[in-house]
């Protein structure tokens, strides 16, 4: 079960800065003196949030859901412990008037739920618990890793079957004359060149499917001169007017370079992730629709241990070379089949973040291995609420990803990469996925100019 604390010591609104907010949830990073909190940030609950069909409180169930849903999926790895803070009204009015100042206009309608009976404290993981060097984070919105194969597509929605789900939804903002050239699949294909066009694409248009952080702080990518942060990081002298252009290309470079050096060391994620996508939503949101018309299930919000004999039903069923026809399949498993979808959508809209600080690796010496893991320890033993696991990106030939300074001497990086965004779906959502899915396809099939066709 969830792990509750009650920390008097945090119940001070000045410690708490403003983060982000988005319509479930606002974001506030710790801002005291202590060091074991110095990676933490702590999420509280909006009071427009949808409500569960569950008598569960909201906040513990979706820490538990994490932890028996998305854990097992995913692996410890790369899915972090949560903690549900104890909280009480006035706290959180004191911390709602402190950060009123900071929000956006358009969001203050819907203020911080002063009923909530936990916030949930989880690690900052655009940062490092031990800021011994800086450090620089990229937060990936990947989306959609797969063309879907289902039966089920209607036959005049063919285009599914060719444009993957990203590439058609982009089209869909009227106002958006160049959408961006990003493309999912590109991402999750896994060769150099693809997965390099698709960091590119993002770099120059993100949207909301990259973030950059130096120091926890988001820099916005494309203000005025944005690339200044960078030149601190990588440790770039400030470029000179006549030839800015060329060293801002060169920093920008240096950033993808890293990037796409972690995610090809880290593979297995995004083949977990696509695989899961794809087996999770085998039926598509048009088969979901279907049975739900033909079928009419008996349908209610899964319990705790419901969720976790679905996850298990599921391991079960796509390791079966024998499971079940889907034109044989009776009510639990039509029930199996809808409340996987709902675990589908949740890890098409999940988040990964690669977080990088230099290491003082060098000076150990390079095939230093007793000098690596006292390097790791440090970290390690560290903070007690949120051991980091780290990875190293080093010069050895186990470890094969470099990276090369703008001054020709090699540098080296510890990262640690967190899938992030993994709340539950609530069954309510089904409707909306049918209508948006409906309004993306037959916007897409007007655009008669467009003659994309994605590949996996």
């Amino acid at each position: 079960m969830a792990r509750i604390e009650t920390i008097h010591e945090l119940y001070n609104a000045t410690l708490w800065d403003f983060k982000a907010e988005g319509n479930a949830n606002i974001i506030l990073s710790y801002n005291g003196e202590n060091d074991i909190f110095s990676a933490v940030v702590l999420r509280l609950r909006k009071d427009n949030e949808i409500k569960f069909d569950t008598a569960v409180d909201p906040q513990f169930f979706t820490t538990s859901y994490v932890n028996f849903v998305m854990m097992p999926l995913l692996g410890s790895k790369y899915v972090g412990e949560s903690i549900l803070l104890e909280v009480r009204p006035e706290f959180l009015k004191a911390l709602s008037r402190a950060i009123l100042p900071l929000r956006s206009k358009k969001r203050i309608q819907n203020d911080i739920d002063f009923k909530q009976r936990y916030g949930m404290l989880t690690p900052n993981h655009t940062r490092f618990s031990v800021n011994i060097n800086p450090t620089i984070s990229v937060e990936l919105k990947p989306k959609w890793a797969f063309l879907p194969s289902s039966s089920f597509i209607n036959c005049d929605n063919y285009v599914k079957l060719q444009s993957c789900r990203f590439c058609m939804h982009k089209y869909l903002n009227k106002d958006k004359r160049n959408p961006t050239r990003y493309c999912p699949l590109d991402l999750f294909s896994l060769e150099d060149k693809r997965v390099r066009k698709a960091i590119e694409s993002l770099i120059n248009d993100p949207g909301s499917n990259l973030k950059l952080f130096i120091q926890g702080t988001q820099i916005e990518i494309g203000k005025e001169n944005w690339q200044t942060r960078l030149y601190e990081f990588f440790e770039i002298d400030c470029p000179m007017l006549d030839d800015r252009k060329q060293k801002s290309d060169r920093v920008v470079d240096m950033l993808i370079s890293l990037l796409i050096q972690a995610i090809m060391k880290e593979q297995d994620l995004f083949i977990k992730l696509k695989r899961l996508q794809k087996t999770l939503d085998e039926l598509d949101i048009e088969g979901i629709d279907q049975i739900l018309l033909t079928h009419q299930p008996k349908l209610s919000e899964p319990s705790l241990e419901e969720w976790k004999l679905i996850v298990n039903e599921y391991k079960k069923r796509t390791s079966d070379e024998n499971a079940f026809e889907i034109t044989n399949m009776d009510d639990k498993q039509i029930r199996q089949r809808i409340y996987e979808y709902l675990i589908s959508a949740t890890l098409k809209d999940c988040s990964i973040i690669f977080a990088f600080q230099k290491s003082d690796y060098n000076g150990l010496g390079i095939n230093n291995k007793q000098g690596v893991a006292e390097l790791q320890s440090q970290f390690y033993n560290y903070s007690s609420i949120f051991p980091e696991r780290l990875q190293q990106i080093s010069l050895t030939e186990t470890q094969s990803a470099i990276y090369h300074n703008y001054n020709g001497s090699y540098k080296h990086y510890i990262y640690k990469v967190n899938v992030i965004d993994l709340d539950p779906k609530p069954l309510a959502k089904l409707h909306y996925y049918k209508e948006l899915d409906t309004e993306i396809v037959k916007n897409y099939l007007k655009c008669t100019t467009i003659k994309k066709k994605c590949s996996e």
